[in-house]
């Protein structure tokens, strides 16, 4: 699966009737949960074992690749990102599955890759009993932005 974010995903819509998929206040960007959906379909599973993570590492990069072009939509400019402050990361594991840090990496990894420093974040990683949609992967991410140049 390819990890461009025109190829990989698709801005994730905002017509939930209940929440919106930024929210910016007093220039903090809070991104709601990304799962790891592609124009094919949700990157699903369930992690029991270490048998499937290269795909739970690529699930990982889908879901902040849509976090990335969530903000995109709302921001207009990604130049307008100082910092990510907090990435978030759940799997869909097994209470004895304990790679999850190993999973959400994958993400971290490509924060730094596009973002550089302003990549670099605080971070949480745990493992879920379930996931919307079955997915793998879920993302939340948070980032202090500047006004609109």
């Amino acid at each position: 699966m390819p990890t461009d974010m025109n190829a990989a995903t698709s801005a994730p819509s905002n017509n939930a009737p209940h929440f919106d998929a930024v929210v910016i206040h007093h220039g903090i960007a809070y991104v709601s949960g990304q799962v790891s959906r592609t124009p094919d379909g949700i990157i699903s599973g369930h992690l029991a074992d270490d048998s499937d993570i290269d795909l739970a590492r690529e699930a990982a990069r889908v879901s902040i690749l849509r976090a990335l072009a969530a903000l995109q939509t709302h921001l207009g400019d990604m130049g307008r990102i100082d910092r990510i402050l907090t990435l978030k990361g759940f799997v869909n594991a097994a209470p004895t599955f304990t790679r999850h840090g190993e999973v959400i990496d994958a993400a971290s990894e490509l924060l730094i890759a596009r973002l550089g420093n302003k990549g670099r974040h605080a971070r949480t990683s745990l493992g879920v009993s379930g996931i919307p949609s079955g997915g793998l992967v879920e993302i939340e991410l948070v980032a202090a932005v500047s006004e609109s140049r």
